[in-house]
């Protein structure tokens, strides 16, 4: 059925319930998952699965085959889409993941600041896979209090307690001797009262914690005038060690146009050009993933023309302006 057809016949239910058992076989998908993507309660999905659905089975047989259409069309654009490369050893990520590794090891309290888009999330999710007890939380906006920010972290490490006057506690508990390391990424929307808060949980718990984020980060960290001096100097102090990159290095934007296989020379220099405006390592995969869909679209081997076209719908600024 290549359109969501208006009329349902038994026979039509039942091509389409056969079609869901066979994805169900061949890839493990539940039930469960399979009416939360299509929207449909499970409860009725259930039944009309097992043709003992007493409501109007037609109406669920179009959200069924609505789902079976959007799943073939993201099928389609994936298979094209190419695969950004696993994870690249960057000077830059090997920077942070020693500090990331120090934090830990020490234990002390570590800052790693860096422009968008230079691979700070992914050295932090690779020294992750690497290590035990790394425990990963990315702020946000509405975590910026000290007590949102208390209970984000209790989930990440796995800490059920809730009451506001506990939940330290019990995270120091479940850290305290167990050689760990907390990382917070995106720590710019965090704010003074709740970065001091983690310097406490440091001081208790003897865990190592790594703040990551933009340059406000480190401003923050640091304070200004007699803020320095009182408010913020326990927490400045704290600061063990600490990595500023704020634009990639040139060398990690060879090592990742490497790693995703290019060799022309005009291709390659546009890339970097793309690599050192605003998004860096992040705008540049971007531009590469779309350029290679659109030259797989059209049985081309991926030029600067498909680079061209993929920057051009990603972004407003020409691609040679500074």
């Amino acid at each position: 059925m290549d359109a969501i057809t208006l009329e349902m016949t038994a026979n039509d239910q039942d091509a389409l319930r056969a079609e869901v058992r066979l994805i169900m076989t061949q890839e493990g998908l539940s039930q469960a998952a399979i009416a939360r993507e299509a929207g449909i309660a499970y409860g009725t999905f259930t039944p009309w699965m097992g043709g003992t659905y007493k409501g109007k089975t037609a109406e669920i047989a179009r959200s069924v085959q609505r789902w079976l259409e959007t799943r073939r069309e993201r099928k389609q654009t994936a298979a094209i889409l190419p695969k950004a490369p696993e994870f690249v050893a960057t000077p830059t990520a090997d920077a942070i993941m020693d500090v990331l590794a120090f934090a830990q090891s020490a234990p002390d309290f570590a800052v790693v600041v860096g422009g968008a888009g230079i691979g700070k999330t992914m050295a932090i999710e690779e020294y992750q896979k690497r290590s035990s007890n790394v425990f990963v939380m990315t702020a946000e906006p509405v975590l910026s209090s000290p007590n949102n920010m208390l209970s984000a972290l209790a989930d990440a490490i796995g800490v059920v307690e809730r009451r506001s006057t506990w939940i330290s506690r019990a995270i120091c508990n479940r850290l305290r001797g167990a050689a760990a390391l907390i990382v917070i990424d995106e720590a710019q929307h965090l704010s003074s009262a709740a970065l001091d808060q983690l310097r406490t949980i440091q001081d208790l718990a003897k865990c190592g914690v790594a703040v990551a984020g933009n340059e406000s980060v480190y401003s923050r960290l640091q304070g200004s005038g007699e803020a320095r001096s009182s408010q913020f100097a326990q927490l400045y102090s704290r600061v063990g060690m600490r990595v500023t990159q704020p634009k990639p290095r040139a060398k990690d934007i060879c090592q990742l146009i490497e790693a995703w296989g290019i060799a022309g020379a005009a291709e390659i220099e546009l890339l970097k050009t793309i690599a050192r405006k605003p998004g860096a390592l992040r705008g540049m995969t971007k531009t590469l993933r779309l350029a290679g869909m659109i030259a797989a679209g059209a049985s081309e081997p991926l030029s600067v023309r498909h680079i061209r076209q993929a920057w051009q719908q990603l972004s407003s600024q020409p691609v040679d302006a500074e």
